[in-house]
C-alpha cells in the first residue's frame, strides 16, 4: 500500500503535535507500507526555519524509510491571524503540487488543522480518483472562534462553510474523541463516516524514570516539589490559573511551578509572573526531544489545562504523555470535557474546574502532603496508557481503517 500522509510539520525536529504524524508514518513504513509524507520547512514553534534547511518550493528527503517532501509555504516569527492565515493558505496549496509530483498513491491521509489543508488532499483525491481519510486532531473553526482568535464574521462564514464542503467530501474522517464524533453528528455528518483513534503516547519512550535527574540539577530543582506544565502557552489553555495558584503558594518554598513551552501568550504571561513577583515560578523554552522523557520524570504532578469554551472541541495531547510518565495529573478543565472523563475514568489525578486557582493551589498542597497517592494515581495512568492508548495500539487501528479504505 502507498500512503500519502499531508501534515504542516514533521518531527522529529520539531517539538509539536507532529510527533503523532511522524510516529504513525514511521510504523507504517516499518510494517512494510511505503510511504510520502508531504510537508514544509521544519520552523515550529519560533517561526524560522531550522539550520541546516531552506523553504525551497520542492525539495525531497528520505528519514527512517519515509519519503519526506517539503514544499514551499510563508513562514514568520509573528503569529498574528493574517499571517497565520497566511502559513496555512501558501502550505495547503503548495502542498497539492507536492502530492501531485509524489505518483499515485492507494490511500490519502491528512490532517486538520490547518484545515484548508484538506482542499489539496480532496483535489488529489480526485485527480488520483483513490481514497482520502481526513484526520481531525482539532475541530476548525470552533476552536478558534472559542478561544477568540477568529471573530471576522465573513472568516467565520468562509471557514464554516470550507468545515461542510470538506466533511462532506472526504471519504472518511478520523477522530480523537467522542466528543468530536457528537459535534459531528450535530452537524449532520452520517455515523458510519465516523471512526476514533485517540491520540497516543509511547510507552517506550516515554516511562516512569527517577525523579532526580539531570533536569531537575540543572534548574535547581532538586529540593522541590516540582508542578510541571509542558506544552503550548496559546488561546486553549488555562495557565492564568496556575500562575494565580503560585502567587497564592508563593509562602510555600519548597513548591516550584515549572512552565516549558512557546506560545502567542508567554509573553504576556511572563509578564504576569514579574509583576507579581512570582520566584517560585520557572519558565523555560521547549526542551529538545530527546530530553523529554527526563523531563516529565522530574515533574511531582503535571499539569493539562483547558479552555472552558474548548471543552467539547480540543483534546490536549500532552494529556497521554503525562499518564506515559507516570505522574499524577492536575486537570485544570471543566468537568464535562474529555480531558476530565479520561481523568476521572483512570483515577489518575485531580479535576480542577478553570477560574478556580485557590482550588488548584489547595490540590497542589494535597499531592505534597500526599504523595504516596500521587504515586498510585501515577501508576494507574500508566496503567491506562498502557491498556487504551499506546502508540503500538493506536496505529493499529489506523493501519487496520487504511487498509480497509484501500480496499
Amino acid at each position: 500500500m502507498h500512503l500519502l500522509l499531508m501534515a504542516q510539520h514533521f518531527a522529529p525536529e520539531e517539538v509539536s503535535g507532529a510527533v503523532l504524524a511522524t510516529e504513525l508514518a514511521t510504523d507504517l513504513a516499518a510494517h512494510g507500507q511505503s510511504v510520502t509524507f508531504v510537508t514544509c520547512a521544519p520552523n515550529y514553534p519560533g517561526g524560522k526555519v531550522f539550520s541546516g534547511y531552506r523553504n525551497r518550493v520542492y525539495h525531497t528527503e528520505q528519514q527512517n524509510g519515509i519519503r519526506i517532501v517539503r514544499t514551499w509555504s510563508y513562514i514568520s516569527p509573528q503569529h498574528s491571524f493574517w499571517r497565520r492565515i497566511l502559513n496555512y493558505g501558501t502550505f495547503s496549496a503548495s502542498a497539492f503540487y507536492g502530492g501531485l509530483f509524489s505518483g499515485k498513491p492507494d490511500v490519502i491521509f491528512s490532517y486538520s488543522p490547518p484545515l484548508p489543508l484538506g482542499v489539496a488532499a480532496w483535489l488529489l483525491s480526485r485527480w488520483w480518483r483513490v481514497p482520502w481519510i481526513m484526520r481531525l486532531e482539532d475541530l476548525y473553526p470552533d476552536t478558534a472562534i472559542a478561544a477568540g482568535v477568529l471573530r471576522n464574521r465573513f472568516a467565520i462564514r468562509f471557514f464554516s462553510a470550507l468545515e461542510k464542503f470538506l466533511y462532506r467530501r472526504a471519504t472518511h474522517l478520523s477522530l480523537i474523541s467522542e466528543d468530536f464524533r457528537r459535534n459531528l453528528l450535530q452537524k449532520g455528518v452520517p455515523a458510519d463516516k465516523l471512526s476514533v483513534t485517540p491520540v497516543w503516547a509511547d510507552p517506550g519512550e516515554v516511562r516512569p524514570l527517577p525523579r532526580e535527574n539531570q533536569f531537575r540539577q540543572q534548574h535547581d530543582l532538586n529540593d522541590s516539589f516540582v508542578v510541571l506544565y509542558a506544552g503550548n502557552l496559546g488561546h486553549t489553555s488555562a495557565v492564568e490559573d496556575l500562575l494565580d495558584a503560585a502567587d497564592l503558594l508563593r509562602t510555600q518554598p519548597t513548591i516550584r511551578f515549572v512552565l516549558v513551552g512557546e506560545g502567542v501568550k508567554k509573553a504576556e504571561l511572563l509578564d504576569i509572573a514579574q509583576r507579581q513577583q512570582l520566584t517560585n515560578v520557572l519558565f523555560l523554552p521547549f526542551q529538545p526531544r530527546e530530553r523529554f522523557a527526563e523531563m516529565m520524570a522530574a515533574a511531582d504532578v503535571s499539569v493539562v489545562t483547558l479552555n472552558p469554551s474548548l471543552a467539547r472541541t480540543s483534546l490536549p495531547s500532552k494529556l497521554f504523555n503525562i499518564m506515559a510518565s507516570g505522574r499524577p495529573v492536575l486537570a485544570i478543565a471543566p468537568h464535562d470535557s474529555e480531558v476530565a472523563q479520561v481523568v476521572e475514568r483512570a483515577h489518575c489525578g485531580i479535576v480542577v474546574q478553570p477560574g478556580d486557582p485557590q482550588e488548584v493551589a489547595n490540590q497542589v498542597r494535597f499531592l505534597r502532603d500526599n504523595m504516596a497517592q500521587g504515586a498510585e494515581m501515577g501508576q494507574r495512568g500508566r496503567a491506562e496508557l498502557e491498556t487504551h492508548y499506546s502508540r503500538e495500539r493506536c496505529v493499529s487501528n489506523f493501519e487496520d481503517l487504511l487498509k480497509r479504505a484501500a480496499g
